[in-house]
C-alpha cells in the first residue's frame, strides 16, 4: 500500500508540475498575442498587463487542495478494494484458468477507478486553471470613478447701471450715441426784428451777452448735434466773446457772417483763424441754411438742423470731445435747494447800456420763466449770471460809412456770480483755467452743483454798470 501511495503521490506531483508549466505557457502565449496586436506606435499603445505572482500562487493553492482531496478519495477507494479482496467470492472457481481470468476481471475495475479518479482530478484542475485564466485576463474594465466637478461659489456683484447723462443739462434721457461727441454752438440774433426766435425751447444752454450798440446776442449750445430742430435762429454774425465762450465747451461754432478786424479792434474772423476754431459759416457754406419768409433779411437766416451733421462731416472736423478742452458742469441727481436763501424772482441788467431781463420762479413747474422780452414764453431750470469784466472797443469808419461802431469785449479771467434754481439762490466763483471754466460754491468752495435741466447764462459787465437783484 505504501508503494502504491508513493506511486500515486509521484503521479500527482508530476501532473501538478505539468499543469503549472501548461498554465505558464498559456499565459505567455496570451501575452504574446496581446503584444502582436499592439499598434505600431508604441507611444500610443496600451500597456501590457502586468503578470504578478499572486494569480499563480492562488492556482497552486487550489491545485494542491484538489490533489489532496483526490489522494484522500483514492486512499479510501484503495481501502475499500482491499476489503473486497479479503471477502469470500460469491461463486466457485472451476479451474485455474477461470480463476486467473476471474482475478484479472476483479483487478480491472480497481485500476479503472484509479484512472477515472486521476482523470477527474486533472479535468477539475484544468477547469480551475482555465477559469482563473479567463477571470484574470477577461476581467471587465473597472468603470472610471466619476469625480463630481468642483463647484465654486462666486459672489454675485450687481454693477451700478450705466447712467447716460447730457453733459450740459445733467438730464439722463440723453442719446447714447452722442456721449463723448462735441457740442455745437449757434449764434442767434436777439434784435426786435428777429423775435420770436425759432425753437428757443430746444437748446441745452442759452448764453446771452452784449455785443454793440446796447443790444444783446445769444449763443445756443446743443450737446447732441444730431438732435437739432428743423429751424434754429435766426442765425447772425460772430463776435469774439461768443467764439471764445464756445471754446470753453470744445464746440463746433455755427454762425452766419463775422465781424472783421480793423484798427484797434480784433474781429471774430481773426479770433477764429488764430484759435483754429472749427466753424460753419453760412456765408460760405449754404447747404445747412435757408432764408425764411416770415422775417425780412438779414433777420431770417435759419439753420436747417437736419443738414448740420453732413456739413460738419464734409468739412472733416473732429467730432469727438477733447476732454482737456471741455468745461465740466456738476449736477444734483434731482432738483434740490441750492441754499437756504429763497429766490422767487431774479432780475439782471447786462450793463448800463442794455435793457434788463426778469425771470420768475414757478413752483408748479420748478422753472424760472420770462414771457415778454423774447416775444414768447421761455423757461429754464437754472438762471446763471456771470459777472465778467468788459471793455468797449471803437471801430472807426464802420463798413465805410464814416461812422464808428463800439463793440463790447469780455475778458474771461475770473469773477463772481449768482445762480437761481429750485426757488433758491447761491453765490459762486468762477475762473478760466487753461481754457476751461470752473464754477465753485462761494460758501463751501466745492464744485457748484446745478439742478438737472436747461440753463440760461447771462454775461453781465462787472465793471460797466451791470446789476443782479433777487426777491
Amino acid at each position: 500500500m505504501e508503494n502504491k501511495d508513493d506511486e500515486l503521490e509521484k503521479i500527482l506531483k508530476e501532473l501538478k508540475e505539468e499543469k503549472k508549466s501548461d498554465f505558464s505557457l498559456q499565459v505567455e502565449d496570451a501575452a504574446g498575442k496581446a503584444e502582436d496586436s499592439l499598434p505600431e506606435n508604441k507611444e500610443e499603445a496600451p500597456l501590457k498587463p502586468e503578470i504578478t505572482e499572486e494569480p499563480i500562487n492562488t492556482i497552486d493553492a487550489e491545485i494542491e487542495a484538489d490533489l489532496k482531496e483526490a489522494a484522500q478519495e483514492a486512499a479510501e477507494e484503495e481501502k475499500a478494494t482491499a476489503a473486497e479482496e479479503a471477502a469470500p467470492l460469491p461463486f466457485e472457481v472451476v479451474n485455474s484458468n477461470e480463476e486467473e481470468y476471474a482475478e484479472e476481471d476483479i483487478d480491472m475495475p480497481k485500476n479503472n477507478k484509479k484512472v477515472v479518479i486521476i482523470v477527474a482530478a486533472v479535468v477539475v484542475i484544468i477547469a480551475i486553471a482555465v477559469g482563473v485564466y479567463f477571470a484574470f485576463f477577461n476581467k471587465p474594465a473597472e468603470e472610471p470613478t466619476t469625480v463630481p466637478p468642483e463647484t465654486t461659489t462666486q459672489e454675485t456683484t450687481t454693477e451700478a447701471p450705466v447712467v447716460i447723462m447730457n453733459p450740459l443739462t445733467g438730464s439722463t434721457d440723453f442719446n447714447a450715441e452722442a456721449v463723448g461727441k462735441r457740442p455745437v454752438a449757434v449764434v442767434v440774433e436777439n434784435a426786435a426784428a428777429a423775435r420770436p426766435q425759432y425753437n428757443m425751447d430746444t437748446p441745452d444752454i442759452i448764453v446771452e451777452g452784449e455785443v454793440e450798440g446796447g443790444i444783446t446776442r445769444m449763443l445756443w449750445l446743443y450737446a447732441d448735434m444730431t438732435a437739432l430742430p428743423d429751424q434754429v435762429g435766426p442765425v447772425r454774425s460772430a463776435r469774439p466773446p461768443f467764439v471764445k465762450f464756445s471754446e470753453f465747451f470744445d464746440s463746433i461754432f455755427i454762425h452766419y457772417g463775422e465781424s472783421h478786424s480793423k484798427g484797434s479792434y480784433t474781429g471774430a474772423d481773426d479770433v477764429i483763424a488764430s484759435d483754429g476754431v472749427d466753424n460753419i459759416n453760412g456765408m460760405s457754406i449754404s447747404s445747412c441754411f435757408k432764408r425764411t419768409s416770415d422775417k425780412v433779411s438779414p433777420h431770417n437766416a435759419a439753420l436747417i438742423g437736419g443738414n448740420l451733421v453732413d456739413a460738419i462731416n464734409n468739412q472733416g472736423y473732429r467730432t469727438d470731445i477733447n476732454d482737456s478742452d471741455f468745461s465740466i458742469l456738476s449736477f444734483n441727481q434731482s432738483a434740490s435747494k441750492l441754499s437756504d436763501t429763497a429766490c422767487s424772482k431774479i432780475t439782471l441788467k447786462f450793463s448800463s447800456r442794455t435793457d434788463s431781463h426778469t425771470f420768475t420762479y414757478n413752483a408748479d413747474t420748478d422753472k424760472y420763466s420770462n414771457s415778454g422780452d423774447y416775444g414768447q414764453l421761455v423757461e429754464f431750470t437754472n438762471i446763471i449770471v456771470m459777472q465778467v469784466n468788459t471793455q468797449y472797443v471803437v471801430k472807426e469808419n464802420y463798413k465805410g460809412s464814416g461812422n464808428s461802431e463800439t463793440y463790447c469785449d469780455y475778458n474771461y479771467t475770473s469773477g463772481t456770480g449768482k445762480v437761481a434754481s429750485n426757488g433758491t439762490v447761491v453765490d459762486f466763483n468762477w475762473e478760466n483755467t487753461g481754457g476751461v471754466l470752473k464754477f465753485t460754491n462761494a460758501a463751501t468752495g466745492e464744485a457748484l452743483a446745478l439742478n438737472p435741466g436747461r440753463s440760461y447764462l447771462a454775461l453781465a459787465s462787472a465793471n460797466n454798470g451791470s446789476s443782479i437783484t433777487t426777491e
